[in-house]
């Protein structure tokens, strides 16, 4: 049998340097099915069968995708026969401004269960974004893990992965050489865990390489991760302080007090996202975003916004709340400014000026 009559291709779902994805259907059974095309000139017959062998191996897990046992090579590509999710993938559902914050604990909830999966049987996955993660449910109830290429077996010696965002690649990584291989290890996927989950809070990576050096944004949360200062980074100040403990533990710039991948489980009954703030230099603005209106804070706190009035009532309940109400004799008060007044500044006019002064203290 030929392809031809097994598939009828529907449509190309992607296309990439080393390989297609098509969406067909099987003609025996008018299944939809998605087939995965790896060009057979850039890559060898080993790397597609450890590819294809991890996902079927795999697919039992809920949250993994599953690959059928269907794997085959035509004169130009390596395919194997994957199961097809109707909503894509995660990149092409998540908006300007990121997703609401239940939807990003469905989501992280799942993830790390998959993952968790994977360290288990001592495999890492190296190639965590939101390309691969694909969503099969509109309310993100189901989403699953894909793209198998770069797995590896824990504490083997590999090279870092290609055409991957440099958002995502840790800081140990970005610090090799030019074919230097390293050790791989579980807590590579921690950090990028880390980094889909600022993703899909906000709909942007939180910097472009993890850098100190070149890159400022992140040279600011190492310094916060670090505990050299106190201060907030401004891309994070949205999230809770729950949150930025889970985001230390994820995005350790040391690798060796990186968090387990489960660990976002202790913050799903915790309030992630805060508010955001505005850069306005006309005010300080706490405004809600735009998935979280029900839980933000709405500050507008302008200088000057309370008036003399308010100011001087907030000042005496204060002083009554402990104990400090006393009666002021104004006459002796007003008597006491004048004279005051009177050796600082010889042209003063003590009946211009006495409202003024009156007014002050009352």
């Amino acid at each position: 049998m030929t392809f031809a009559d097994q598939y009828n291709i529907e449509k190309t779902l992607a296309e990439g340097c080393f390989a297609k994805i098509l969406l067909c259907r099987h003609r025996p059974t008018s299944t939809l099915v998605v087939l995965k095309a790896v060009h057979a000139e850039l890559t060898t017959i080993k790397e597609f069968q450890k590819e294809f062998h991890y996902n079927y191996e795999l697919s039992h897990h809920h949250h993994i995708l599953s690959a059928y046992a269907v794997a085959f090579q035509t004169m130009d590509y390596y395919v194997f026969a994957m199961e097809h999710a109707p909503y894509g993938d995660l990149a092409s559902n998540i908006g300007p401004n990121g997703l609401h914050e239940n939807a990003c604990k469905l989501i992280s909830e799942q993830l790390s269960s998959a993952l968790g999966f994977m360290h288990s049987k001592s495999l890492v996955h190296r190639d965590l974004k939101i390309e691969n993660i694909l969503v099969f449910t509109p309310d993100f109830t189901r989403v699953k893990l894909c793209d198998f290429g770069a797995t590896t077996k824990k504490g083997m010696l590999v090279h870092k992965v290609k055409h991957t965002w440099t958002s995502c690649v840790p800081p140990e990584q970005l610090e090799l050489i030019k074919n230097e291989r390293f050790q791989c290890l579980p807590v590579s996927d921690s950090w990028q865990f880390g980094i889909l989950l600022y993703n899909i809070l906000t709909g942007n990576p939180p910097w472009q390489s993890a850098d100190w050096v070149k890159d400022q944004s992140y040279a600011n949360f190492m310094k916060y991760e670090q505990r050299k200062t106190t201060k907030v980074p401004d891309n994070f100040r949205r999230f809770s302080p729950r949150l930025m403990r889970c985001f230390r533990k994820y995005l350790s710039h040391d690798p060796e007090d990186r968090c387990k991948i489960t660990e976002v489980a202790k913050y799903m009954k915790d309030r992630w996202v805060e508010c955001r703030i505005s850069t306005s230099k006309s005010a300080t603005l706490i405004s809600p975003t735009n998935h979280d209106q029900d839980s933000c804070i709405y500050l507008n706190q302008r200088e000057g916004r309370l008036s003399g009035d308010e100011n001087k009532l907030r000042f005496k309940r204060m002083m009554s709340t402990y104990g400090l109400d006393i009666p002021i004799d104004q006459a002796m008060v007003r008597r006491r400014v004048w004279d005051w007044l009177s050796t600082c500044d010889a042209n003063f006019d003590p009946e211009v000026e006495s409202l003024h002064a009156l007014d002050l203290l009352q």
